[in-house]
């Protein structure tokens, strides 16, 4: 009877601690990305450096997204006063020189993150006051957008 006793005990132990392990509210994904569009909450590996992005949703509807080194070191953060949203028309995309670029309708943001091998970190540059090639990709995406109208990379 002692013996059935202790079995139970460790069967009610080992379940909690299984549960605890593997349930979770929101379960993260991981994605493996080498060049294109970002679109959905996920961590992606990425580049030849295993750098990542992780994009997620912080409150209602706004995501935000982070590059980080292979140690979870943040290298870019999304400022937190600029997210996108879910309601509002938002596109991100990674090309294979471990770049990222976007645009965000709330703000009518147009950026490129741009890693500067040099100066070993990420920079910001705005692509519709400066011209710099975008992803062929990126830019079709962009082409018909009247409020992008007068962006410099897109012409």
């Amino acid at each position: 009877m002692k013996n059935l006793s202790n079995f139970m005990k460790f069967t009610l132990f080992l379940f909690v601690i299984l549960s605890l392990t593997y349930c979770s509210s929101e379960k993260s994904k991981h994605n493996f990305i080498q060049e294109g569009f970002i679109n959905t909450n996920a961590t992606y590996s990425w580049g030849r450096t295993q750098r990542k992005i992780i994009v997620k949703n912080i409150e209602n509807s706004c995501k935000v997204f982070a590059i980080t080194n292979e140690n979870g070191k943040i290298l870019y953060q999304q400022p937190i006063n600029m997210t996108f949203s879910d309601n509002h028309y938002w596109l991100c995309y990674v090309d294979d020189k471990e770049n990222l670029y976007y645009y965000n309708s709330d703000y009518n943001d147009a950026k490129a993150i741009m890693w500067n091998s040099e100066l070993n970190k990420y920079e910001e540059k705005h692509w519709c006051s400066t011209k710099i090639n975008l992803p062929v990709e990126f830019k079709n995406e962009l082409k018909d957008k009247a409020t992008l109208s007068n962006c410099l990379s897109l012409k």
